[in-house]
């Protein structure tokens, strides 16, 4: 069946040379297309330059007559209304005016006196007078009992609780053998003791109490789900939270060392800059 796209045959020895000689054809027909001029005169008539093709005078003069027609009907309308304004009405009605006298006017006139003095000493007092509550000074009294409860207190005062934490430390890997030092996860489980092959799906703590480490003071919490170690520390002060999580050989090691004492866990925690570690020095096989 022939190509009725294409002039020639379809079978080629190299498409690329054919490619590219059709492309180069193409390229010197477009050009020939560029550099061809038209047969046809295309250019604007020189009758095109008359006054009657440029200018259409009875249109004009039909506009004109327009214009004219509707001053001469302004002109009428100004006149009308001018003699109308002119002319008295002869709605209103001017006679004279025999009014009666009330008999309570003085009585009235100096109850409206005395209710407008009313008024203006009202206007006055409320104008004048100073609130009883004062919200700068609320301010001021609650920052005074602020520093006056961080006086008295013997830890950091807690507010209120961060709405995020921060960023998740790890243990730091010492040597390559050291497969348990530390790594992140995302299970919050927990579990009071050492159990291998038990998954638990309440969180339950082992340690909740408060301790200083180095120059802060942090509220601890550890869970763990029989395996790894999760242990997180508060700072009241800054609002923020360092976390650790400790994998399972390390805390197997931890809990066979200190006979389950996660206080004594506690003890070996340090704060790098800002990174939550454990030591792990003096285990066996750690």
């Amino acid at each position: 069946m022939a190509d009725r796209g294409r002039v020639g045959s379809l079978i080629v020895g190299s498409k690329s040379c054919a490619e590219k000689c059709w492309r180069k054809d193409h390229d010197l027909h477009r050009a020939k297309l560029r550099q061809s001029r038209s047969a046809v005169d295309i250019s604007s008539p020189a009758t095109l330059a008359m006054d009657h093709f440029r200018n259409n005078l009875k249109r004009e003069r039909l506009l004109e007559d327009r214009y004219v027609e509707i001053d001469r009907e302004n002109q009428v309308l100004l006149k009308k209304m001018s003699d109308q304004m002119k002319k008295p009405n002869p709605y209103l009605k001017e006679g004279p005016e025999n009014k009666p006298t009330s008999l309570n006017r003085t009585s009235r006139k100096k109850e409206l006196q005395s209710i407008t003095k009313e008024n203006r000493r009202m206007l006055k007092a409320i104008q004048e007078v100073k609130p009883v509550y004062s919200v700068k000074n609320w301010d001021e009294n609650y920052k005074k009992s602020a520093v006056l409860l961080r006086n008295c207190s013997s830890y950091p005062v807690i507010t209120r609780l961060p709405r995020e934490r921060s960023t998740s430390s790890v243990l730091m890997q010492l040597d390559p053998e050291a497969d348990g030092s530390g790594s992140l996860s995302h299970s919050r489980q927990g579990s009071p003791q050492i159990r291998s092959g038990e998954d638990h799906d309440d969180p339950k703590y082992v340690l909740k109490e408060g301790k200083r480490i180095g120059a802060t003071y942090y509220l601890l919490e550890m869970s763990t789900d029989g395996r790894v170690l999760n242990i997180s520390a508060y700072d009241g002060e800054t609002q923020t939270s360092l976390e650790l999580v400790v994998k399972e050989k390390i805390h197997r090691l931890l809990y066979r060392e200190l006979n389950g004492d996660y206080a004594a866990v506690a003890d070996r925690l340090k704060v790098d800059n800002s990174r939550l570690i454990l030591d792990t020095s003096g285990l066996p096989g750690a």
